[in-house]
């Protein structure tokens, strides 16, 4: 292996123990915010669950409710994460190019992170008591509600970020920023059906239901304008 290979994988194996212990971080202050509120905890307390020293954890996490938010890369499983990345990419030959519909992206696109965010969900297996406990936090704690609120947008963003990397699009490019909002409010709705005290369905069926309403509601819309003009 050459210098520069070795480079590479030594780069590669730092940035996954990194990503690795944030998500560790992340899960035991969700973890520990749920079953003891979040000024039921010490960072100190959090940093002995984890492993790591409060030098540590503020390398990653300004604060406790910044961790409890976590990072949204981080819950990508990371086979899931470069199956979805390689949907978008041609690899070359007149039958080997993925299909792209007039806009020119990929019509497996809705699809693909359907999957994505359905592979998530398994990976974080969070019980539906956790969530109603760190719902019941988020009500009495306002700095926590708020910056939960505030991480949406930053969300999408992220969102936006892989899919211009799968689609091939410029870092810019509005489609990416209107899909991955689109598709975060539909995620959004689903979380909200999956945790209700009376829901009997899994992630998948809600968010599979939920966007199969809004291809209805797309193409009625769409016969809708041709029919104007």
């Amino acid at each position: 292996m050459t210098e520069s290979a070795n480079n590479c994988a030594a780069h590669g194996l730092r940035a996954r123990k990194r990503e690795a212990t944030r998500s560790a971080i992340t899960s035991a202050a969700r973890r520990f915010t749920a079953n003891h509120g979040l000024n039921g905890f010490t960072i100190e307390q959090l940093c002995e669950d984890v492993g790591i020293s409060r030098r540590t954890f503020f390398n990653y996490f300004p604060s406790k409710e910044d961790a409890i938010v976590g990072h949204l890369l981080d819950e990508f499983p990371a086979d899931a994460m470069a199956a979805f990345i390689a949907g978008g990419q041609d690899t070359g030959g007149s039958d080997a190019g993925v299909e792209r519909g007039p806009g020119g992206l990929t019509t497996t696109l809705l699809r693909a992170l359907f999957d994505l965010t359905v592979s998530m969900a398994d990976q974080l297996d969070f019980t539906r008591e956790n969530v109603h406990a760190l719902i019941k936090v988020m009500k009495v704690e306002p700095q926590l509600m708020i910056k939960m609120m505030g991480s949406a947008e930053a969300r999408e963003h992220e969102f936006a970020h892989i899919i211009t990397q799968r689609e091939g699009l410029a870092p810019d490019d509005p489609r990416a920023l209107l899909i991955a909002s689109l598709f975060g409010t539909m995620s959004r709705r689903a979380s909200q059906t999956f945790f209700s005290e009376d829901n009997v369905l899994s992630y998948a069926d809600i968010l599979a239901g939920h966007l199969a309403q809004a291809q209805q509601f797309f193409v009625f819309s769409k016969l809708t304008f041709e029919g104007t003009r």
